[in-house]
Parts: structure tokens; sequence; C-alpha cells
């Protein structure tokens, strides 16, 4: 099954995690957690925060995210895309069965890749705040080996991360207040 494109560019994006695009081209680190955390927030004009929460169920999934949880009173949804990064090459493992009787069995020591599995986790937490609501999201990305065992584990700090979906998080309570 392949990615919907959003989620491969938040893949991509969480290989420059903790950096922002500054003027000139140059990368800049994010110094604070303050900074992060506007990065990953967005207030609407809104005290129904219910209308926030069921949008942001709407953009995750529309983003390609399964929802794994949702608990309506803390307002908090959490959503999650899977998919397979990297498969067993399967012309290499061929070729290392036919080479096999003319090197001796050596050929089959060569390793014919791996499977990984990586998993972005996406958190949304919504929070009514004296007439307006505050959306703040989270992402996590982790990669998994074929066995289950976690390979690696790390925290999305990229502010263009968080841009393409707190946009459709926009787009998704515009939609919810109009009843589309």
């Amino acid at each position: 099954m392949r990615p919907p494109v959003f989620v491969l560019v938040l893949a991509l994006a969480a290989s420059g995690a903790g950096c922002a695009s500054g003027s000139g081209g140059r990368a800049i680190a994010l110094s604070s957690p303050l900074e992060v955390r506007a990065a990953q927030s967005r207030e609407f004009d809104t005290a129904d925060s219910r209308l926030v929460l069921k949008a942001a169920l709407n953009a995750l999934q529309d983003s390609g995210f399964t929802i794994r949880q949702t608990d309506a009173e803390l307002g908090l949804v959490t959503g999650v895309a899977e998919w397979q990064s990297r498969g067993v090459n399967n012309g290499l493992r061929v070729f290392k069965w036919v080479a096999a009787p003319f090197t001796y069995g050596g050929s089959l020591l060569i390793p014919s890749g791996r499977n990984e599995f990586s998993t972005l986790e996406a958190t949304v937490n919504v929070t009514r705040e004296a007439g307006r609501t505050r959306a703040r999201v989270s992402l996590v990305a982790r990669v998994t080996d074929g066995d289950g065992k976690v390979r690696s584990v790390q925290a999305i700090g990229d502010p263009l991360a968080y841009q393409g979906l707190l946009s459709r998080l926009d787009k998704a309570v515009y939609l919810e207040r109009e009843g589309l």
C-alpha cells in the first residue's frame, strides 16, 4: 500500500527535525520549547471545542491517518499512518540463488535487504481558552524492523511538517462550521 503524498512530505520533513527555513534558505534551529509549541499550535475564533475536535479528526483522516484514539472530554485525537518503508530486494534474492552454484554458496551471504515499517503518529490536543479554541499537533516518527523491534523514534520539530497539517485543520474547521 502506498502512503498518501502528505505522509511522505511529513516523513521527509522529519529528516530535518528541529530546523526552520529562514531567510536566504539557511536552516535555523528552533531555540526554545515555546517556539516549537507555537509552530505546533493554531487558534480558532470559536468557543466550540467539539467542532474543532471533530475537524481535527477529519483533517487527520483526510491526510491518510487511521484514528487510534479519541477522548472528547480531554480534547484528544490520536492518528497513525503506517507504511512499509523498505522491502526485500527480490531481484537480488533471485540472483543470489542463481549465482550460488558458481560461487560455492558465497552469494547466499549477500544481504537482500530487510523489511522496515515506518509509523507517523499525530496527536491533536484541543483546548478551549476564553471564547477561543486552541489546537496543538505533535508528530512522532517511528521505524520498526520486520520483527517489530523499534529501530528509531524521533519527535518531529520541523515547523514545515506542521504547516501542512495545520492548514488542513483550518480547512476542516471551515467545513465543519458550514456543515459540509
